[in-house]
């Protein structure tokens, strides 16, 4: 579709064949952590707009589905599992890329607290979680680099 046409209403026009499409304009600075990893992806890299997309779409196709409700819990657990599979994967690339080990702490490691751990006190109306273990003071992450996660986090 052209840029800045919007959509038809016209039945004709709108069952001629033409896909509704979704535009997705992203322009970072070159140099910032978002502009370094997309143009590393879409110039660097072979089929990079399509691992963009993969990645994008393993992080948040099931909640996007979900929000959809066209479908089954047994379909969203499916996606989700998918979804998990290719995260591990790339996990799994990276330590071998950067020869990263299974160190001793990482979230997989971590007591996770889900719905089905927390305990509600009905009477008095207070929630009771499970004690998180004390954070690890190596794995801390520096003021800059919390930074750069938070502008390639926000990118999603």
């Amino acid at each position: 579709m052209p840029r800045g046409r919007k959509p038809s209403s016209n039945p004709e026009e709108a069952d001629s064949g033409k896909k509704s499409r979704v535009r997705f304009i992203f322009e970072p600075d070159r140099t910032s952590p978002n502009g370094i990893t997309y143009s590393w992806l879409i110039h660097g890299t072979y089929k990079g707009k399509e691992k963009a997309a993969t990645a994008t779409r393993a992080f948040w196709l099931p909640f996007a589905y979900e929000a959809s409700g066209n479908h089954s819990e047994a379909e969203l657990r499916d996606l989700a599992q998918q979804s998990i599979w290719q995260m591990e994967a790339q996990i799994q690339h990276l330590r071998e890329k950067f020869g990263i080990g299974v160190g001793g702490s990482s979230l997989a490691t971590e007591t996770l607290v889900t719905s089905e751990s927390v305990s509600t006190v009905e009477a008095e109306g207070t929630v009771q979680l499970p004690p998180m273990p004390a954070p690890d003071q190596t794995a801390l992450v520096s003021t800059q680099e919390a930074d750069l996660l938070d502008e390639f986090a926000d990118v999603l």
